[in-house]
Formats: structure tokens, C-alpha cells, sequence
């Protein structure tokens, strides 16, 4: 047997139907994100006539439509999605805010902080479209219908436990020594997390934005029904607006998809070096 022979590894049959099935998926995948780009770049005639039509000329009449309101439907998605990052970013915000000294706090051993993690877990376990109904009455009972404070509250009630859980399990495994150090320089608890603490976080706030972000910016039901008025109204439920009641404007629908779409391209090309790291946070401690 040859050295090059030697050193060639065997191939593993039984993982072969998972690489066919990865790679006929990540195809599929492909092929559809490129047949989305292809007809933001086609008239919805030309799309109508040859659906699959591969694009002769680049035109950004949908882009340029979607984002000042033009076209034939007048869908301001520009405005839309300008609405989406200040609902998104607000909840994130707070969602930081609290989840990561609140994770901190109930990481330390007590039966009150046992009991508090607990009950986060069934809050969890709670289905958001199952509180639906009580929460539109609540929102409406505040005056906040049409009103992004009224979206941005449901959306932190809903994501704080699960970030709290998390943020738990980050400093459940923090160095206490380092913890014990400043205690004896003199700091108290609250000293300890703003100097020592905190300053060494940064990988628990890149995994609550990796959780949060995608499913603030994708979620549909809430904003559909809080958010109603086109004045307020946010990107995901404006898509649904390039569908008249006798006419689908597909150019614009596509090129709509890409646009939303975008955010969340550029938000996993800058944390994508954060995402394998922050994965063992994703276990859970007791």
C-alpha cells in the first residue's frame, strides 16, 4: 500500500444520506434566495410571462418603488422598515437592560433565586400567540393601539425570561475569583458587577442579540394586529400590502424580501465570528 493510500481517510457510508440531504437543502435554499433577487430585478409583466426567467437588464424600478412608496399599490416600505428598527432596537435595549443584571443576580445560589428561575422557565413555556387576545385588550385599555410602545412592551415581556435564563447561565459559570477579588479591594455587590463583571460580558450580550434580534425583526402576529394604520404599520406586515384584491405587483414583492431581508444579512456578517462561540452558553445550568 502506498503512503498516499495510507493516509487517505475511509469513507463513512453511513453519513452519506446526511451530506445528500444537507446539500439538496443548502441547494434548494440557494436557489430560491437567487430566484428572489433575479425577479426584484424583472418587471412583474416579464415575471408573469416567464416566472423562471433568468433577468436581460438590471432595473431598480421595484427597489426604488418599495422604498419611496411608488408603484401601483404606493406601499412605503422604506417607511416601514425604518418603523421595524425603532420597535426592534427599543425592545432590545430594554431587553439588555434588564435581563443582564437580572440574569446576574439570580445566578448567585439561594432558594428566592432558585424559585425566581423557576418561574422564568414557566414563562417560557408560555406560547405568545396564546396570550394574544388578553394582551391586544391590555394594550388597547393603555390607549397604545397604533403606537410602537404598544408593540415594543409585548415584545420585551416575551423575550426578557428566556434572556434572563441565559444570562443566568453565563454567570453561573463566571471566575469567581475574580468576583472575590474585588470584594476584597473594597467593592460591594453592585461595584463587583459594574468594574469586574460587566466589562467582561460582552460575549452573554452578542448571544441576546443573536437569540432577540432575529425573532423581534421576523415576528408577524403582534405587529399585524397592535400596528394597523400604515402611519406605524412595520416591514413584515407590508409585505402583505403589494397584494390587491385583483393584483400581485411580484417585482415589488421580491425586491421587498431582499430589503427585509437585508438587516438580518448584515446582522449575521458581523456577528457571525460571535455565534459558534456563544453556543455553550445555550446549556443551561441548574
Amino acid at each position: 500500500m502506498s503512503q498516499k493510500q495510507a493516509g487517505r481517510k475511509p469513507i463513512n457510508v453511513g453519513r452519506i444520506p446526511s451530506y445528500l440531504f444537507v446539500g439538496v437543502w443548502a441547494a434548494t435554499e440557494i436557489y430560491v434566495l437567487l430566484w428572489a433577487v433575479m425577479g426584484s430585478f424583472r418587471s412583474t409583466a416579464q415575471l408573469d410571462q416567464n416566472p423562471f426567467g433568468i433577468p436581460t437588464s438590471i432595473n431598480f424600478n421595484a427597489y426604488y418603488d418599495d422604498l419611496t412608496g411608488g408603484g401601483e399599490l404606493h406601499v412605503p416600505l422604506g417607511s416601514f422598515l425604518v418603523h421595524s428598527g425603532i420597535v426592534v432596537f427599543g425592545a432590545l435595549a430594554v431587553i439588555l437592560l434588564v435581563s443582564i443584571p437580572a440574569g446576574y443576580a439570580i445566578s448567585k445560589r439561594s432558594r428566592l433565586n432558585t424559585l425566581i428561575f423557576y418561574l422564568m422557565l414557566a414563562m417560557i413555556a408560555i406560547p405568545p400567540a396564546a396570550l394574544l387576545i388578553p394582551e391586544v385588550f391590555l394594550v388597547r385599555d393603555l390607549g397604545l393601539l397604533n403606537n410602537f410602545v404598544g408593540l415594543i412592551l409585548p415584545y420585551i415581556a416575551f423575550n426578557i425570561p428566556f434572556s434572563i435564563v441565559l444570562a443566568r447561565a453565563f454567570f453561573r459559570s463566571f471566575p469567581k475569583d475574580l468576583e472575590e477579588a474585588g470584594r476584597i479591594d473594597g467593592l460591594g455587590e453592585l461595584g463587583v458587577f459594574r468594574r469586574i463583571v460587566l466589562p467582561m460580558s460582552s460575549i452573554v450580550v452578542v448571544v441576546l442579540l443573536i437569540v432577540n434580534f432575529p425573532a423581534l425583526w421576523n415576528e408577524l402576529l403582534y405587529t399585524l394586529i397592535i400596528l394597523s394604520t400604515n402611519s406605524v404599520k412595520t416591514a413584515q406586515p407590508g409585505l402583505l400590502l403589494y397584494q390587491g384584491s385583483y393584483y400581485v405587483s411580484w417585482s415589488n414583492v421580491f425586491a421587498g424580501i431582499i430589503l427585509v431581508s437585508l438587516p438580518m444579512l448584515i446582522f449575521y456578517i458581523i456577528f457571525q465570528r460571535y455565534i459558534l462561540k456563544a453556543q455553550f452558553i445555550g446549556a443551561i445550568k441548574g
